[in-house]
């Protein structure tokens, strides 16, 4: 038997891969061929029989772009078809936004295009129509249609193959089955090299090393640490000045090295910016629960909410551990951060989430979510409110001094061009209220005042800016905001107050009595005085977001 323990974010992502890939549909309590432990799988070598099959089943399936593309090409054929019935001529026109007599020509340019980055399909076809010829014969592009899809249908298992080899080469570079070189019998290669020698014992093992991941099993012969591992985590060939001896060759056990050439399938995705992020949620409290919170993460990001998925990962693994404390149900956990296309090492996000600030994220879920959304820029940089939020709750720096930035943004982007703003001041006076719950839960857990209050200020800011309109007035409007302010950012309460005096005597108005609260408690200052200062920005429903 084989027992594979926890380790490291990638060795554990490794583990859910293979276990992943092994139960295929199963869930962990249906299955009979893997035991799992409280912080180990364990398993016969005997159950590794198919591994390569349902390995490469599942990475073709993770890269997806066979049936992609399959699946648009059909659809093509179809539409090509469809013009052929008088019955379904609009549709089709409507479907390409385009005259009935042009629909063969789009769908040309749209398969040219999706060929151009299929260059494995493309290299098997022996002609590619041009406009000319489907002008000619329209009927040319239903036949070369139906060649394309015959012949992926014919040649499956060699798509099947180099879909593989060119999707894992991202992860693990190209060494062994994923080399460049290798263009053909990627699956034989792979099926001899691991699981055939591991079912048959034919692994050599080094004499006087054992691995270096388990530290019990013998380290098999000539493993490449990059080999199993991956180029952006391991040593490889460009970086021998760093390795022992100048090899990189580290000791690593076969089955170490198998649980590493699964961790693709452990990663979460996420599409951003015409890319992929790849995402792990590491923790080391059992197999059960790294199983089941990747599980619902991968759920979460499917829905493709990607601003807010992290604000429904922890509100969704909160809810399903009310059985449990959620001090100890979050505790240490690191949400990693994988761009393949960048030099850039993986971020990793390390939370360690009390009850408290559990319990504020799950009682705040949709305000949060809300959020989601709203962003701005400074020169060419976009940055996410929600993101940034998060950041806070999770470092306990969450504070009125980001809303006053967000304010100082809000008033900059209407001067300027090197800001905008993709949020408007009603959503920073739901931030304010974010804040101010924040504060007196995680902090104060002091009742002061209900959110009522806070909206009642904020209608009065709204009513001092109307008469300042009424007034001719309006230009006032933003030196008043900045000297507000300023006073808010360093908490003075008599610049403040002083500031407020002097507008509302000139124009003989009645000073707010929730005013008065705020010189004898300082604690209520900044989110009385932020809900006045948002009302008097507001600027209606007409409101436009500057971005």
């Amino acid at each position: 038997m084989e027992r594979i323990y926890l380790g490291d974010w990638l060795y554990n992502a490794g583990i859910i891969g293979f276990l992943r890939i092994m139960l295929e549909d199963q869930d962990l309590d249906s299955q009979n061929i893997i035991t799992i432990g409280e912080n180990y799988i364990e398993f016969d070598r005997n159950v590794l029989k198919g591994f390569s099959q349902k390995y490469f089943d599942f990475a073709f399936r993770k890269y997806g772009r066979y049936d992609r593309v399959l699946n648009q090409f059909s659809q093509f054929l179809e539409d090509i078809k469809n013009l052929k019935d008088s019955n379904k001529l609009e549709e089709v026109s409507l479907k390409y936004n385009e005259d009935i007599t042009k629909v063969s020509l789009v769908i040309l340019g749209k398969v040219v295009e999706t060929l151009n980055s299929f260059t494995g399909l493309k290299n098997k076809l022996k002609y590619i129509p041009t406009k000319a010829d489907i002008r000619d014969n329209p009927e040319r592009m239903e036949d070369f249609l139906g060649e394309v899809i015959d012949l992926m249908k014919r040649d499956y298992r060699e798509f099947w193959e180099s879909d593989v080899q060119i999707y894992l080469r991202g992860f693990y570079g190209q060494k062994s089955f994923l080399n460049r070189n290798v263009t053909k019998d990627r699956y034989k290669r792979f099926y001899e090299e691991f699981e055939k020698q591991i079912l048959n014992n034919e692994i050599k093992h080094e004499k006087d090393y054992k691995c270096i991941v388990c530290g019990e099993r013998k380290a098999k012969k000539g493993a490449m640490f990059d080999t199993g591992i991956s180029p952006f985590y391991g040593l490889n060939s460009d970086s021998l000045n760093f390795s022992w001896n100048f090899k990189p060759i580290l000791p690593i056990c076969e089955m170490c090295e198998l649980i590493y050439l699964c961790y693709f399938a452990g990663l979460g995705t996420l599409s951003r910016n015409n890319g992929k992020i790849y995402y792990f949620v590491n923790r080391d409290t059992s197999i059960r629960e790294l199983y089941r919170a990747n599980n619902l993460l991968e759920q979460i990001l499917n829905l493709e909410r990607e601003e807010s998925f992290l604000v429904e990962f922890f509100t969704q693994l909160i809810l399903e551990t009310e059985k449990v404390k959620a001090k100890y149900a979050l505790e240490n956990i690191a949400v990693i951060e994988l761009n393949l296309q960048s030099d850039i090492l993986p971020k990793v996000y390390s939370f360690n989430i009390p009850e408290e600030k559990a319990r504020y994220i799950v009682n705040n879920h949709q305000e949060l979510k809300n959020l989601s959304k709203k962003y701005y820029k400074i020169k060419d940089e976009t940055r996410y409110v929600l993101i940034e939020l998060l950041d806070k709750i999770l470092e306990n720096s969450l504070g009125y001094g980001y809303l006053n930035r967000l304010l100082r943004l809000y008033l900059a982007s209407e001067k300027s061009e090197l800001y905008k703003t993709g949020f408007n001041i009603y959503d920073l006076q739901e931030l304010n209220k974010l804040i101010y719950k924040f504060v007196k839960e995680i902090f104060s857990r002091r009742e002061t005042m209900e959110d009522k209050e806070l909206w009642y200020m904020y209608h009065k800011g709204k009513e001092l800016s109307q008469m300042l309109k009424s007034a001719n007035a309006e230009n006032k409007i933003t030196s008043i905001a900045y000297r507000l302010l300023n006073a808010l950012k360093v908490g003075d309460v008599n610049q403040f107050m002083d500031t407020i005096m002097r507008i509302y005597l000139s124009y003989e108005m009645e000073i707010p009595a929730t005013f008065v609260k705020v010189m004898g408690d300082k604690e209520i200052f900044s989110p009385v005085g932020y809900s006045f200062l948002n009302g008097l920005l507001e600027k209606g429903k007409e409101e436009n977001i500057n971005g």
